[in-house]
């Protein structure tokens, strides 16, 4: 079993593909507006009309965005964007090169929830290694943690 994408209800669709095109890198792999009987029996709503965008980083993996045309789109409680909210509160990325990262989300006018955060170097399942992590917001309240993983020796 492999993971292939995780869904992200938007309520602006251009800025969420900028955050994750444009700010994190990724590629856009498919964009298209669906709906019809099909789609209201596999999204559970009557007359669903979704803009999905699906994007793929380099190994696959995928976040698929869905910009919801009919109903409209529910806001979430910010309370929902704590680690200690039921249900899910991150979405990692692994990345080379966390400070490029970091420039690409600054440029775009994001700021970062913590400071780096180095962890693990002192854990016996990290063999010395140590993961930098931040965390942004994306456009809809969902937490994304930005993980570079320093091998013991590395600058």
């Amino acid at each position: 079993m492999r993971l292939h994408h995780v869904g992200i209800a938007v309520k602006d669709m251009e800025s969420s593909v900028a955050f994750y095109r444009d700010a994190l890198g990724l590629t856009v792999f498919q964009d298209e507006v669906i709906s019809g009987p099909d789609v209201d029996m596999g999204l559970m709503e009557k007359d669903a009309r979704v803009r999905m965008v699906l994007l793929s980083d380099e190994v696959g993996n995928m976040i698929e965005l869905l910009g919801w045309q009919s109903p409209p789109v529910m806001e979430r409680p910010s309370e929902h964007q704590r680690f200690k909210s039921m249900g899910l509160v991150e979405v990692c990325f692994m990345v080379s090169d966390l400070e490029k990262v970091e420039e690409n989300l600054a440029k775009e006018g994001y700021s970062f929830r913590n400071p780096v955060w180095r962890f693990g170097s002192d854990l016996e399942s990290y063999g010395g290694a140590e993961a930098h992590i931040r965390y942004v917001v994306d456009p809809n309240g969902v937490q994304v943690e930005l993980m570079q993983i320093i091998m013991k020796g590395d600058p």
